[in-house]
């Protein structure tokens, strides 16, 4: 076995030609709609990369040779990412700012001496210290990581495959391989190391090294790696702790407790979108002589990166944040630009396609994502912030982020251009969903909107058997992030002002009682896949003083809410719909007039809809069936930490009589979706 350059040709070969038959049990068959999207050119791509050379470049120090982020000395990661596309730029002949051999060179040589790289007899650092290894900055001792030395490790290997198109020393073309070896050789990588669930730094190393060396010996220890997390993703490997994956195979970031049920086994997407890109090099690693998986093993390895392609990613490319690390990494913009790693990686795989057309589907999704990138950059002055929509969480870095963020999203791109050179068009993908029992939680995505159930996150105050959230097929939210109560989709109870239930109540369990909730996909029980009509979520919530039914039927264009309450005595039922930023709201009347909604009651009879519009876009919630006594006005809330600007609400409240049920079915139709649709909601 010899290194090569990057396999893409065999890979786009592997995924063309693989005959990958949809999963068992799940009803996964991938279709796509006619409608084609916009077919994203090689030069479209390099375009996208050129734009975000112009972000990064003012941090380009020449002095140094290196990126320097404004007020920070770690720049290991962002010169990684510059590296990466730069020596991708002289593989692909570009022609634009972001070729420049001149800066491989410097940035190679930089991060591979120290203070960048550690060797012996170098002393190891405390934490998660190692040497040899990889620090986070080239101009002094920063600290170490385990997921800084794979992001080095694989510009290093871009660099050294474009050795003779940049001219790189020879000095450099030793030097590479010989540090990759080392670290890849260390106890603090080598197998049977591992850090959590995270097995995808140590499997990276060991293809990476495997690609500069030729040493097969670490194409056996990245087989290793794969194989331990393939057993033990459904069943526990270490007495008293869970497996590596829920039930519906979200990744649990870190093994719990056996005995832990509920939002304890709740997904991080962000994560788990850099652990499915452990599995991006077995295609190769397979032509390179590398023995196969067992048959068992690898299905195992399909069905997850099925959950995390449509469990974790939206239409618009953009992530489905119900982390369990909260507001730590909620919207937390480096993090989605990181996650990029596992749609390359489903974009790419072979052997371990989970659906068919994956990699149409997989390319789907990061085109669209270049474009949200590029969306949601327009509306924060060209670069996007640390933390979307006015999220904070003590992760975040402001100042350096958004450059950090861009030169991440520079590197996906240039990979893209890489990978889908020649592919051509791509569909427009059905609606899709995934389901984790256990936890539970439902993650919805449509090419008009996108959202989810969670019955409770562990740690922030959101969740119930409502939509947790209700963003628009751009990927602006249109009424909230998350939330509760108030500021959130939901339904509540009041006698004489006492609170009797709450469908939305998030973390206030005096609020909650008795919650089931079931999910059927064409009347059966499936845990992931594509829909057309037929995808039902239906809960119940009991309490000492009112029962609610909330049943949810997701559609293409729409979601219909239909909700029945039953109070043990006279009552006053409210459904709340959450609006985004200064939105307002206009009542329509059947036969024309209505008007814009204030904080005044207003009655409900002979209403049609409703259009609750904000700043980035909006919904029309058809009023497809209204109990009698129902009435409307407008609200002032706060939305809390995880919602931040949501910051009005719709309140539908009626008369709930003694013992008497009480029927409404609101359908909210995106207004990105067509007028018609809208107009046509409740047939």
């Amino acid at each position: 076995m010899t290194g090569r350059p990057r396999a893409a040709r065999v890979r786009r070969r592997l995924a063309a030609g693989l005959a990958v038959g949809a999963l068992a049990g799940t009803g996964a068959a991938a279709g796509a709609s006619s409608a084609s999207a916009a077919v994203r050119t090689t030069a479209d791509y390099w375009a996208f990369v050129d734009r975000r050379q112009a972000d990064v470049e003012p941090t380009w120090d020449a002095a140094h040779g290196v990126y320097l982020p404004v007020q920070s000395l770690d720049d290991a990661r962002l010169d990684a990412n510059m590296l990466m596309t730069h020596a991708l730029a002289a593989s692909a002949g570009h022609r634009g700012p972001s070729r420049r051999d001149d800066r491989v060179i410097a940035l190679a040589r930089a991060l591979t001496s120290f203070p960048a790289y550690l060797e012996p007899p170098y002393p190891q650092p405390p934490g998660q210290g190692h040497v040899p290894g990889w620090t986070a900055s080239t101009q002094r001792v920063g600290g170490q990581h385990v997921a800084i030395d794979p992001q080095i490790a694989e510009a290093l290997v871009a660099a050294w495959e474009a050795r003779d198109i940049v001219g790189l020393p020879e000095d450099l073309r030793r030097r590479i391989p010989e540090v990759l070896s080392a670290v890849a050789a260390s106890s603090f990588f080598r197998y049977p190391a591992m850090l959590l669930t995270q097995f995808n730094w140590h499997a990276d190393l060991d293809a990476f090294a495997a690609r500069v060396t030729g040493n097969a010996s670490f194409l056996a220890d990245y087989r290793l790696q794969l194989q331990r997390f393939a057993r033990g993703a459904r069943s526990p490997l270490q007495a008293g702790r869970t497996s590596y994956l829920n039930e519906g195979m979200g990744l649990i970031y870190a093994p719990r407790a056996s005995a832990a049920r509920g939002a304890a086994l709740l997904s991080s997407p962000e994560y788990e979108s850099l652990v499915v890109s452990g599995l991006q090099h077995y295609d190769w690693a397979v032509e390179q002589g590398m023995e196969r998986l067992p048959a068992a093993e690898e299905a195992t390895l399909r069905q997850w990166s099925q959950r995390a392609l449509f469990g974790d990613w939206t239409h618009a490319g953009y992530l489905n944040w119900d982390t369990s690390l909260g507001t730590r990494r909620w919207h937390l913009a480096r993090y989605w630009g990181f996650a990029q790693q596992g749609l390359e990686t489903l974009l790419t795989a072979g052997r371990l396609a989970a659906v068919p057309r994956q990699r149409q589907l997989a390319t789907y999704v990061a085109d669209r994502g270049l474009d949200t990138y590029e969306h949601l950059a327009a509306q924060n002055g060209g670069r996007l912030p640390s933390q979307l929509w006015g999220v904070r969480g003590r992760d975040g870095a402001p100042v350096q982020d958004p450059v950090l963020t861009a030169s991440r999203m520079a590197a996906h791109a240039a990979r893209l251009a890489q990978e889908r050179a020649g592919s051509g068009a791509v569909s427009t993908p059905r609606p899709w969903f995934a389901y984790d029992p256990d936890v539970p939680r439902l993650a919805v995505s449509s090419p008009a909107y996108s959202t989810a159930i969670l019955l409770r996150h562990p740690t922030d105050d959101y969740g119930g058997v409502e939509l947790a959230r209700l963003l628009s097929g751009d990927g602006d939210p249109v009424a909230g992030l998350g939330g509760s109560g108030r500021a959130a989709f939901g339904l509540d109870v009041v006698r004489g002002g006492r609170l009797l239930l709450d469908t939305q109540p998030g973390l206030v369990a005096a609020r909650r009682g008795t919650t089931r909730l079931s999910v059927r996909h064409a009347g059966k029980v499936d845990l992931r896949g594509t829909f057309t009509r037929d995808l039902v979520a239906r809960a119940t919530v009991a309490t000492d003083g009112a029962r609610a039914t909330v049943t949810t039927s997701f559609a293409r264009n729409s979601i219909l809410v239909t909700r029945t309450v039953r109070a043990a005595a006279d009552a006053t039922a409210t459904v709340r719909l959450p609006l985004w930023g200064a939105g307002s709201a206009r009542l329509v009347r059947t036969g024309g007039g209505g008007g814009t909604l204030g904080g005044r009651w207003t009655r409900l009879a002979g209403a049609r809809s409703m259009l609750l519009s904000s700043a980035v876009g909006g919904y029309r919630a058809a009023l497809c069936r209204l109990p009698p006594g129902a009435r409307v006005r407008l609200a002032s809330v706060r939305g809390g930490p995880t919602s931040p600007q949501t910051r009005k609400v719709v309140l539908l409240s009626f008369p709930a009589p003694k013992a008497r049920s009480r029927t409404i079915a609101v359908r909210l139709v995106p207004t990105t979706t067509s007028p018609r649709a809208g107009r046509a909601a409740c047939a």
